[in-house]
């Protein structure tokens, strides 16, 4: 569903309807939000009481139970004095509704600028994930929490294998035989670095509560200073190192218009890798170094991951066609894989005396 859908849906005295449940009083106007999954719809929302995001989860795909673990992260993470789009509890003290076929949320809005790539700002960004995870440590939880980690998950194998027809599908065009020999080194890589990173003791690790998705587009700056940090819906149970892997990579990978894919950069940029690895060891000093030889793979399996599940869906990567952003994907794996015993030490390098 795009997210223009809410807007076109409801009229105001339904979104007024609906967010009778807060208490933010009325509605003054409200307009779609672009962004975040194309499965939930979201408005931006002026009331009488603050500016808001009134998100809606279709109630056929929703797992309630991950709702309120998301949100019981939410409030943990706010708790610890990180600033979070915080979900707003309503009247009844629940943190959502359920009505007219959806699940309804409200979020406080938070101000605030995307990231310019700045080496501080990847340390704030660092410094941030530490501090969330120290928080998480104190948190119970006793309900079912499912949701799957990229690392060593056969979804992403057969992603792979389902890809080649997908990509067809889109694009006719495309050459058959060199497509499916790209998604087999791909797959191939992918359980090398599982197998490696299982041989460094991945599966004797304990796992805790991690945000999931922490990547530049859920993280909002006031200049240098970590100003908001979004979506908590990928909130799971997993060793921390993983969720520190993922940020490493989403935070030092360089792109450029989807248009000119074939020339984007493949190698990571070094000074924001190592910047937001200082950040993150400024909080939990022990995490990255006791686990760093594991950092290099487990950036392999989730590039590898992250790109691989929607083109099996769809053909595409958002509206980059999925040939060309595998083919960046593999030889951005291969770089990695060629340079994983300098990134450990990278790390290492910083440790403070």
């Amino acid at each position: 569903m795009r997210s223009e859908a809410l807007a076109e849906t409801f009229s105001l005295d339904q979104v007024n309807e609906i967010l009778r449940h807060w208490d933010v009083g009325l509605v003054k106007e409200f307009a779609p939000m672009s962004g975040g999954s194309r499965t939930s719809s979201k408005l931006r929302v002026e009331c009488e009481r603050g500016t808001f995001v009134l998100k809606r989860r279709p109630a056929h795909t929703a797992d309630i139970e991950r709702v309120r673990f998301a949100h019981h992260v939410m409030m943990s993470a706010g708790n610890a004095g990180l600033p979070i789009a915080l979900v707003q509890v309503a009247r009844d003290q629940s943190t959502f509704q359920v009505r007219e076929g959806g699940i309804y949320e409200l979020f406080l809005f938070l101000h605030g600028e995307r990231w310019q790539r700045l080496p501080i700002q990847a340390h704030e960004a660092g410094r941030a994930l530490a501090t969330l995870h120290h928080a998480a440590l104190k948190m119970q939880w006793h309900g079912n929490v499912k949701a799957s980690c990229f690392h060593g998950n056969l979804i992403v194998v057969e992603a792979l294998r389902r890809v080649p027809a997908a990509v067809l599908a889109q694009q006719p065009h495309v050459a058959q035989s060199p497509l499916m020999d790209l998604c087999q080194q791909l797959s191939n890589l992918y359980q090398h670095a599982s197998e490696l990173v299982d041989d460094l003791g991945y599966d004797q690790l304990d796992s805790q509560v991690v945000h999931g998705d922490w990547h530049p587009g859920n993280i909002l700056f006031n200049g240098e200073r970590v100003s908001g940090v979004l979506d908590f819906d990928s909130a799971r149970l997993e060793p921390a190192i993983a969720d520190v892997a993922n940020g490493l990579l989403q935070y030092s990978v360089r792109a450029g218009p989807s248009r000119a894919i074939d020339n984007w950069p493949h190698e990571i940029d070094e000074a924001l890798f190592l910047a937001f690895a200082r950040g993150f060891s400024s909080v939990e000093p022990v995490t990255l170094l006791k686990f760093v030889h594991m950092v290099p793979w487990l950036m392999i399996e989730a590039c590898v991951a992250e790109a691989s599940i929607p083109i099996a869906k769809s053909g595409m990567f958002a509206t980059i066609p999925g040939d060309k952003m595998l083919a960046l994907i593999l030889r951005r794996a291969l770089w990695i894989q060629s340079n994983a015993a300098n990134l450990a030490r990278a790390i290492m390098s910083q440790r403070t005396p």
